[in-house]
């Protein structure tokens, strides 16, 4: 069949289709097509819709895999995300927990500090009063 016939049969095609009007089912089935026939017949292709339908939906059936997948690894880090915060919050309790001990330590050591200074002026007081009282000694022993 040479590419006039084809255009020929087109014509009575799209006649037919007019003639359904454009609600009709089969405008709206072959809507798009009779664009593509032309276009099949001026440039020598092969293009269908058919074709093209199946490779979408094949396509759309692949996506909805990956889809799956995503959602499933997203799932999976969600809990891993559950865990290593709960993880986090455990460190951070931990951490409030050492903060406070090491305070009261802290305030142990302060006061320890002080009791020092204390025994040292103590300390002093009593090595004055021994050296005091040695010299008495020694007074009374020479006399």
């Amino acid at each position: 069949m040479t590419k006039d016939q084809e255009r020929e049969i087109l014509k009575k095609i799209t006649k037919l289709i007019e003639e359904a009007g454009p609600d009709s089912y089969i405008a709206t089935t072959f809507d798009g097509i009779i664009e593509q026939a032309e276009e099949n017949i001026a440039n020598d292709f092969g293009c269908n819709y058919k074709e093209a339908y199946e490779k979408t939906l094949d396509l759309y059936n692949e996506a909805r895999g990956d889809i799956k997948a995503l959602e499933s690894q997203y799932d999976d880090l969600e809990e891993q995300m559950k865990t290593i915060t709960g993880a986090l919050e455990a460190a951070q309790a931990k951490n409030a927990e050492l903060r406070q001990d090491n305070n009261k330590a802290a305030d142990e050591i302060g006061k320890l500090e002080d009791l020092q200074d204390d025994s040292i002026k103590e300390i002093k007081a009593l090595q004055a009063e021994i050296i005091t009282l040695k010299a008495k000694l020694y007074d009374l022993m020479t006399a």
